[in-house]
């Protein structure tokens, strides 16, 4: 009876070892985002930008797949936005300077985050909608993708 208890013992304490030192290779990204600045460019057009951090907590490095943007519409029902290249932003922030500076540099696909860093940037999103729906809306969500499948879902009002 006493081998039996040590055997258990030891055994467990060998599954714990094993959750501990694989703890680090589980990619859970997280974020925030910070300022949403919204500018109509057409009676049904709204260009957003998004600025957010996203911070990488475990070892490995996070490579961006894709990035979905979308918003929550007062019914609840989602509109999908389609991202703007980064190099076209500079002449968005030239053209409409009532939007304010450019603070961070834009996300592009296949950035790399490595293991326990965090990064501040942003996003250009073109919606086909008129003001009024961008006024109502419930949220606005953006999700980043890692080539690895584990998903960031990012949201702000």
């Amino acid at each position: 009876m006493a081998a039996f208890g040590i055997s258990l013992a030891v055994i467990a304490l060998l599954v714990w070892q094993g959750f501990v030192s694989t703890k680090g290779n589980h990619l859970v990204p997280t974020g925030k985002i910070g300022k949403v600045r919204a500018q109509k460019v057409d009676d049904n057009e709204m260009i957003v930008i998004l600025d957010f951090n996203l911070k990488n907590d475990s070892d490995r490095e996070m490579v961006v797949r894709n990035v979905e943007p979308s918003i929550d519409t007062a019914d609840g029902s989602p509109v999908n936005g389609s991202m703007i290249a980064g190099k076209d932003l500079a002449n968005f922030f030239r053209n409409y300077p009532e939007v304010g500076e450019q603070y961070n540099v834009p996300l592009k696909a296949r950035e790399t985050i490595a293991g326990h860093e965090a990064i501040d940037r942003m996003v250009g999103i073109r919606f086909d909608m008129p003001e009024e729906t961008w006024q109502k809306r419930k949220d606005v969500v953006l999700r980043i993708e890692d080539v690895t499948g584990p998903i960031a879902e990012l949201k702000a009002k």
